[in-house]
């Protein structure tokens, strides 16, 4: 069902970890999802080096395919492309720079199929237990089921951006993909969680140990905090509107992507489709 990759020549110890928490987070993520996983998953062990220099290549595939997803003329494709790669190159790789020590996992597209990149080195500033870290690797593992559904998601973010930028959408009304994705993949960690512990949670536990000073600071900056807790408080919504089909048609259907409003206040968009 998968293959871990050693890229950065970790620990056999870790290695062993690994295989043992993946071998139990994969079948939490596919009851809890309730979406088909890929056949094999690939895993691969990286450095924070490694790590940045594959996210900058994950975000530049995600903008070519989601620019070009667009269908738009050539000058003004080359324009947005040369925005958004610069981006990618400056500002995206300081982050990822910044950021490496508290990414506990994370879905890297290359030029193979996707992997579960995982660091030794955040999984020492975290100080995650067998238990937070399986509910973890369900997420990303959700990530997997969600792009096995629908391919287009990957540069759902970039497609939809664009398009809500060029039609000069105010914010509120702009779509809010990542907010969904994540989300959905927190919602199932949290569960993930409960069926591990009795507790729904995706934050350590009060007897587990605690983080180290850099995690706990880095993680009080994230830039993308909104799209983890508003993202799984609306798939909470829509998972009591309709259950399992309604979750599975969001992630399908561009027509029920919610904006940046209607992810603060999962009413407007229940509203709206009920309208349907």
């Amino acid at each position: 069902m998968f293959t871990i990759h050693n890229d950065a020549n970790a620990a056999a110890d870790d290695q062993r970890r690994y295989e043992r928490l993946m071998e139990a987070a994969v079948p939490l993520a596919a009851d809890l999802s309730q979406l088909p996983l890929p056949e094999h998953i690939t895993v691969r062990i990286a450095t924070p080096e490694q790590f940045v220099a594959w996210q900058v290549e994950h975000n530049q595939l995600m903008v070519d395919k989601g620019i070009e997803s667009l269908g738009l003329g050539g000058v003004q494709r080359r324009l947005l492309r040369t925005a958004a790669t610069l981006a990618v190159k400056t500002k995206g790789k300081a982050m990822y720079a910044k950021f490496a020590p508290t990414v506990q996992g994370a879905i890297i597209y290359r030029a193979e199929d996707p992997a579960l990149v995982v660091m030794p080195t955040a999984h020492a500033e975290s100080r995650g237990s067998d238990r937070f870290l399986t509910s973890v690797f369900a997420h990303e593992i959700t990530h997997l089921a969600q792009f096995e559904l629908n391919p287009t998601l990957p540069y759902a973010v970039v497609r939809l951006g664009t398009q809500d930028q060029l039609a000069r959408w105010p914010h509120d009304e702009c779509r809010f993909p990542s907010a969904v994705l994540e989300g959905h993949a927190s919602w199932v960690q949290a569960r993930a969680s409960e069926r591990l512990c009795g507790i729904a949670t995706r934050t350590r536990l009060d007897d587990e140990p605690e983080p180290t000073e850099l995690f706990t600071r880095l993680t009080a900056e994230s830039p993308r905090a909104d799209a983890y807790d508003l993202g799984e408080q609306f798939v909470a919504a829509v998972y009591t509107y309709g259950g399992y089909p309604a979750v599975e048609r969001l992630l399908k259907d561009e027509e029920w992507m919610p904006t940046n409003r209607e992810i603060q206040d999962p009413a407007i968009w229940l509203v709206r489709h009920q309208e349907v």
